[in-house]
């Protein structure tokens, strides 16, 4: 009877370690999804920033390209 009885409590034990685990590790995986969303969505921004930039560089060097043209005439 003794022998029953620890080993349900061993098994009972067991099982609540196991769902303790995968209840932390489902927390840290979704703490690192999250993390990740805001990081995509920074280097997005960052992306955007950069590609507004380019377009200004583009149409200075055109503009400076038009002049060096007219004063070329």
């Amino acid at each position: 009877m003794w022998e029953w009885l620890i080993g349900a409590l061993l098994g009972f034990l067991g099982e609540l370690v196991r769902s303790l685990y995968a209840d932390y590790t489902a927390s840290r995986t979704l703490r690192e999804n999250g993390r990740l969303k805001e990081q995509k969505a920074a280097l997005e921004r960052q992306l955007t920033i950069n590609q507004q930039a380019q377009t200004i560089r583009d149409k200075v060097d055109a503009e400076t390209d038009l002049n060096a043209l007219i004063d070329g005439l």
